[in-house]
C-alpha cells in the first residue's frame, strides 16, 4: 500500500575535494636568520588565524626602533623648547605693547612649525620601523593548512623569500559534475544542503555555486559545495579525495515512492482491485531513485492504488486475473 504524501528524491553525484586557491607564504619586506619555526609549519600542519608560524632574528630591527624612539624624544624636546621661547617672547612683547597683536616672528611660529614637522617625520619613521619589526614574525589571517614548506631554523631569508604554500579552511570545496536533467530538478541549487561521503566518513555540506559553462569533455555542468562551518579543518578530507555527494531535491506533493520491484515488463504496475489484477502505467516524476540515502525506486504521481500494488512478478499475470492477497506491506 503506497503512502500518498510529499516525497523528494536525492541526486547522487561524484566529485573531488580540493582548495579553489592556494596562498604563497613569504616574508614581508623583512629578512634575517630564522630563529624559530612553529610545529604547525610542516607538511600537513594546521594553524589558526594570526598564529605565529615563523620568527627571524629581530635584534637589528629592535635597535632601529630604539634609535628612532630616541630621535623622536629629541625632536619633541626641541619642539617644546621652541614653544616655550615663543611663549616667553610673546609675553614680553605684550607687556611692552599692550593690546597689540604678537607678530609670528616674535612668537617663533616658523621655528615651532619646523619643529612640529620634524616630530611628525620621526613619528612616521618609528611607525615604519615598528612595522618592519612586526614583520620578523610571520602569520596568516585565516585558519588553514600547510601543503608545502621549505624553511628551517638557521636558514637566512631575504625580504619576500617564499616559505611555502598553504590554503584556508574556507577555500576547501568539492566540485562535482551534474547532468542538465538533475540540475533542472535541483534548481535553484545554491544553498541546498548536501550529505558528503569520503572514505566512509559522512560530512554535512552545502551547495555554494555552479559553473558558468558546461565542461566540453564531460558535457556536464559543475556544482561546488563547501563543508559545514562547524567541521574543524583537520577533519576535512585532504585535497584530491574522492567524494560521493547526495543532494536532496524539492518535494513532489501527492506522490508515491514505488520500489523497483513493482515495475513490470512494459513499464506498468499491477494493482489489485476487487480481487483481480489491473494494469496501471504510472506517471514517473523521478526515475531510479537509487542514492545511498534513499530506498531504491521511482517517484510517481499518486494514483488510486486499490487494495495495493504488487511487488515482484506473478506467474502468468494478465489483466483481470483473479488473485488473493496473503500479505500487505505499508510503504
Amino acid at each position: 500500500l503506497p503512502s500518498r504524501a510529499s516525497h523528494s528524491a536525492g541526486v547522487t553525484l561524484t566529485g573531488a575535494v580540493g582548495p579553489h586557491s592556494l596562498v604563497t607564504m613569504m616574508m614581508s619586506n623583512a629578512g634575517g636568520r630564522v630563529g624559530w619555526v612553529s610545529p604547525a609549519l610542516r607538511f600537513g600542519g594546521t594553524f589558526a588565524a594570526n598564529e605565529p608560524l615563523l620568527r627571524i632574528d629581530s635584534i637589528d630591527y629592535e635597535i632601529l626602533v630604539k634609535d628612532t624612539e630616541a630621535e623622536l624624544r629629541r625632536a619633541q624636546a626641541e619642539l617644546r623648547k621652541e614653544e616655550l621661547k615663543g611663549a616667553a617672547q610673546s609675553a614680553r612683547f605684550l607687556s611692552e605693547n599692550p593690546g597689540s597683536e604678537v607678530p609670528p616672528l616674535v612668537a617663533r611660529a616658523p621655528q615651532i612649525e619646523a619643529a612640529k614637522a620634524v616630530v611628525e617625520e620621526r613619528l612616521n619613521d618609528l611607525e615604519q620601523r615598528q612595522l618592519a619589526l612586526s614583520r620578523t614574525e610571520m602569520s596568516l589571517p585565516f585558519d588553514g593548512r600547510i601543503t608545502r614548506t621549505q624553511v628551517g631554523v638557521g636558514q637566512v631569508l631575504s625580504p619576500l623569500s617564499v616559505i611555502g604554500l598553504a590554503y584556508a579552511r574556507d577555500v576547501m570545496e568539492i566540485g562535482a559534475g551534474i547532468t542538465n536533467e538533475d540540475l533542472a530538478y535541483l534548481t535553484p541549487t545554491v544553498g541546498r544542503k548536501a550529505t558528503i561521503m569520503v572514505d566512509k566518513q559522512i560530512f554535512s555540506g552545502e551547495v555554494v555555486r555552479e559553473s558558468a559553462a558546461i565542461d566540453p569533455t564531460t558535457r556536464l555542468t559543475r556544482l561546488f559545495l563547501k563543508f559545514a562551518d562547524e567541521i574543524p579543518i583537520e577533519e576535512i578530507p585532504l585535497p584530491g579525495s574522492f567524494a560521493s555527494i547526495q543532494i536532496q531535491g524539492p518535494e513532489f506533493e501527492e506522490s508515491f515512492l514505488l520500489p523497483n520491484a513493482a515495475e513490470q515488463a512494459g513499464g506498468h504496475v499491477w494493482i489489485v482491485r476487487d480481487g483481480v489484477l489491473e494494469a496501471h502505467t504510472p506517471i514517473i516524476l523521478r526515475q531510479a531513485v537509487t542514492g545511498w540515502l534513499d530506498s531504491p525506486g521511482n517517484l510517481v504521481r499518486a494514483f488510486d492504488a486499490g487494495e495495493g500494488v504488487v511487488i515482484g512478478n506473478v506467474f502468468g499475470a494478465h489483466d483481470g486475473m483473479s488473485v488473493r492477497i496473503r500479505d500487505t506491506v505499508d510503504g
